[in-house]
């Protein structure tokens, strides 16, 4: 299971983190920070708070990442990405009285945008991980997703062309396997800087 840090000092961000973007959300303005070396992601207030007589910026959501050669798997298409860094994400966790508030997605926004990162999700799909990518697929603004096999690395529809995925323009059994079976299980989504797929069909 995932753990989410409360807190942060000034210093702990200072030495670990860079602060990649500002946000102003119902009211408050709350700090992206990003470590690259991790690789992890983190949103947090960007007012100090008193936290067992500290000073400390709350953090209200965070994204565990990892990358592919780490994982000790061969990615059959980084051609497709010489220029970006090709991240798996792993795991996010968002403060659940903030969970409306879109924080998720703001993240990956906010990596794929200011980072020039490529995020992937994971080869096993559990329902939240598929509810926010369906999300991300169908709301974001700033992001393209795509399906992608990596056994035979193409995209879907898998005939040298790629399709944009808006969360219900391609069939389930596409992308997902139900458990016990896994033959979809080399299938992942990518996320991907809308700007550079505006000729992309849906």
């Amino acid at each position: 299971m995932n753990h989410m840090p409360q807190a942060y000092s000034p210093g702990t961000i200072n030495r670990r983190f860079e602060v990649i973007n500002e946000l102003v959300l119902a009211g408050s303005t709350w700090l992206v920070l990003y470590d690259q070396k991790t690789p992890f992601a983190a949103i947090v207030n960007a007012e100090v708070s008193e936290i067992n007589g500290e000073p400390r910026h709350r953090v209200v959501a965070t994204l565990e990442m990892a990358r592919r050669d780490q994982c000790g798997e061969i990615f059959s298409v980084q051609d497709f990405w010489q220029d970006t860094d090709a991240l798996k994400v792993e795991g996010v966790v968002v403060e659940p009285a903030l969970q409306d508030m879109g924080l998720a997605i703001l993240l990956y926004e906010c990596l794929v945008i200011d980072k020039n990162i490529t995020l992937m999700s994971d080869n096993l799909h559990y329902e939240g991980g598929k509810a926010l990518w369906k999300k991300i697929a169908k709301s974001s603004k700033k992001l393209t997703v795509f399906v992608l096999d990596t056994d035979t690395g193409k995209f879907f529809p898998y005939d040298g062309t790629r399709v944009r995925y808006e969360g219900i323009s391609i069939p389930e059994a596409e992308i997902w396997s139900i458990h016990p079976d896994n033959n979809r299980y080399g299938v992942i989504l990518i996320a991907e800087d809308r700007r550079k797929h505006t000729q992309v069909a849906a």
